[in-house]
């Protein structure tokens, strides 16, 4: 394992820091390394870091021992890649805010980690009409049986169906969920989960462990849409995750079907 790898990690553990502002520090200083061990003047030099910030980072530092981290890690968190690992999705990666860190547990495939198996996202709201669902399956059946991967986020409704079409067409589907890989919400779709670990993926941003929260779920659905050549919305409230996943498909310059 590469020594940049730990300050990866070392970083997404620092609170106030994201995606974008870990990006800055690697574009500044060549590597998490160095800035991890950087003097405060320095830091001070990237875009978005002030003083409210620096202080969240020289607590981290004085708290977080990155190789001790990692041996923690590999107890709850054996499965992650790092943004600069060669397995990490190649999708994902291009757009600005992807994750530092993505932990993950299934059957990750090489050609689905380096864009060559078109992945399409299906998504829609906890509370479809029959109409909805039975489209959400159809769709989702037929992509997956010419070959797309299906990725959604494990909720109840529209997300369920597409997931469990998938697998029933044969097909690999990947989860992105608001919480630990180690946690299924809703509860209902702890079968589910299972299944999708043994013929697809669980992603997550958040380590084991993290349980279900309000601010997680519009975070997590960048990743659906950055993981994905096309979003597919079936059915969506005017505020609503869905819409939320097709603006930021949109921003990240991928097509949005309804």
């Amino acid at each position: 394992m590469s020594q940049e790898r730990i300050y990866w990690l070392a970083w997404s553990k620092v609170f106030g820091v994201g995606p974008i502002l870990v990006d800055r520090l690697y574009q500044h200083f060549g590597n998490l390394e160095t800035a991890w061990n950087a003097d405060e003047r320095e830091i001070l030099k990237i875009d978005g870091i002030g003083i409210q910030s620096l202080s969240k980072i020289i607590a981290a530092r004085a708290n977080i021992d990155p190789h001790k981290l990692l041996v923690e890690q590999a107890i709850d968190n054996p499965l992650w890649w790092a943004r600069i690992d060669p397995d990490y999705p190649r999708l994902l990666a291009e757009i600005p805010s992807a994750p530092a860190v993505l932990y993950y547990r299934g059957q990750a495939a090489i050609s689905q980690q380096q864009g060559n198996t078109p992945a399409i996202s299906i998504v829609g709201t906890r509370d479809p009409s029959e109409y909805g669902k039975r489209w959400a399956r159809k769709i989702s059946s037929c992509l997956a049986s010419k070959g797309f991967t299906i990725v959604s986020g494990l909720a109840q409704g529209i997300d369920t169906e597409a997931h469990t079409a998938c697998l029933e067409a044969g097909g690999l589907t990947i989860a992105v969920v608001g919480t630990g890989i180690d946690i299924v919400y809703p509860p209902r779709n702890q079968n589910l989960a299972v299944e999708i670990a043994q013929h697809g993926l669980i992603v997550s941003e958040y380590a084991a462990k993290t349980p279900p929260d309000r601010s997680h779920f519009p975070a997590r659905n960048r990743i659906i849409a950055g993981l994905s050549r096309v979003t597919i919305v079936i059915e969506a409230p005017t505020k609503s995750g869905a819409l939320i996943t097709a603006y930021q498909a949109n921003d990240f310059g991928r097509d949005v079907y309804v």
